[in-house]
């Protein structure tokens, strides 16, 4: 094999030209033209009895040219082992040439940036810190006590407020004709949800069980549907019923209701606070983890291979179309997205990834068998059996090299935290795990 490799003055794409005797070529041509053979059904013949010089005039060309990309990415793989290239990707073949016995191409293709990691001691990073207290424990005990509330009539008289819920019909009109999605009857609405249009729902504060009413509501300019945009519309409005949402009781039944068999306030105050610390330490770790990364990717000066963008970019638009389909909407449906919006943070990733996966060489940063056991521990404590969590990590080594490669992530962060000029910033607990910080 005859190999030589252009190098560029800068960036990171090459070029390398390859080289071979064809005959290995040759021979897996004639053998898989022989498989076929035994398979193809041909009129006039038996399967298995057709003549290989007939699968050969048939076959040839579609054989030859699968076998040809298996082989040119064969050759180059090989090349680029015996030439120390880094590659990055997969190539691109031109100038496809087969003559004379040989094979010759010439590929394209982009190898791994060198990476010089920053002076980690000079980033400046802010820490977060934060602590569950017993008024967030209270707060959780009240949210946990709406998501169980009941909403009960009120009398006649009762006139709607802002957090209680009236039973509507409505009919929508623009222009004194009815339009489609303009007309529903005996609809749940919780008065300041922000469930309907600007200026709905104001128009419902006040009325009473039997009160009708026509409002004037203007759609929004952004409004999905294009006939309605910015358009007046007048609805007419029936109240049935005006419901006031009443709250459990903190009593032995509402905390049974959540797997506490000791029934006691005190119990589910326990598990709330354990829960909630579980909550926050996962997520101070993750922002954390995160606002370290982000220094160390800011300072740092590195090109990445176009190639591992485009292909990181296409797995994040696989995702998200996954996403949309999980959560019910048909694919016919979907709206038309390319990669392309998403290179801008698939190019972050691939540079970040790639200067984390150096950190982690330079620095011998591995995952201890303690931290694996932890780690481990703490995600099976959520389940009702633990044994079988870890029974589950221990027979798929796919889940524990997942976790490894967490751990070791982790560990990076802490590496730099611990040597950054870091300020430790206090947050409360709901800035911190509502996304807010």
């Amino acid at each position: 094999m005859q190999v030589s490799v252009e190098k560029p003055e800068q960036g990171l794409e090459h070029k390398m030209t390859v080289t071979f005797p064809s005959d290995d070529f040759d021979a897996k041509v004639e053998k898989r033209l022989a498989e076929v053979r035994r398979t193809v059904k041909m009129d006039g013949f038996r399967p298995g009895k057709v003549p290989l010089s007939m699968v050969k005039k048939r076959y040839s060309g579609q054989v030859r040219q699968e076998l040809l990309g298996e082989t040119l990415y064969d050759a180059f793989f090989k090349a680029a082992t015996d030439q120390s290239v880094n590659v990055a990707g997969y190539p691109e073949f031109e100038n496809v040439d087969m003559n004379e016995g040989n094979i010759e191409f010439v590929a394209k293709f982009e190898i791994f940036p060198e990476v010089t990691l920053p002076d980690v001691s000079g980033l400046e990073i802010e820490e977060l810190a934060s602590e569950v207290t017993e008024a967030d424990v209270d707060a959780m005990i009240a949210r946990l006590q709406e998501q169980r509330a009941a909403w009960k009539p009120a009398g006649a008289a009762k006139k709607a407020k802002q957090g209680e819920q009236v039973v509507i019909d409505f009919v929508g009109k623009v222009d004194g004709v009815e339009f489609e999605g303009g007309k529903a009857e005996n609809v749940p609405l919780e008065l300041g949800s922000g469930r309907m249009i600007p200026g709905f729902e104001d128009g419902v504060l006040g009325m009473k069980k039997g009160e009708q009413k026509t409002i004037d509501v203007t759609f929004p300019e952004a409004y999905p549907a294009e006939h309605l945009k910015g358009k007046t519309a007048q609805f007419d409005i029936t109240v049935h019923s005006v419901q006031t949402k009443q709250m459990p009781e903190l009593d032995e039944e509402f905390v049974k209701a959540f797997g506490v068999e000791e029934g006691t306030v005190e119990a589910l105050r326990a598990e709330v606070r354990d829960n909630m610390e579980r909550e926050l330490k996962r997520t101070l770790d993750v922002k954390n983890r995160q606002a370290a990364f982000d220094a160390l990717e800011k300072a740092t000066d590195l090109s990445v291979p176009k190639a591992l963008v485009a292909q990181e970019a296409q797995s994040m638009l696989d995702q998200y179309m996954q996403r949309l389909e999980q959560q019910g909407m048909p694919k016919d449906q979907m709206p038309g997205l390319s990669a392309d919006m998403f290179t801008p943070d698939a190019e972050r990733r691939v540079k970040l990834g790639l200067v984390i996966a150096d950190l982690v060489k330079a620095n011998n940063i591995e995952a201890s068998p303690e931290q694996l056991d932890e780690f481990i521990a703490d995600q099976a404590s959520a389940y009702e059996d633990p044994a079988e969590i870890r029974e589950w990590y221990d027979k798929n080594p796919e889940r524990m090299s997942e976790v490894k490669a967490i751990i070791v992530e982790s560990n990076a962060a802490k590496h730099i935290l611990g040597q950054a000029k870091v300020s430790k910033v206090s947050k409360a607990f709901d800035e911190i795990v509502s996304q807010k910080a």
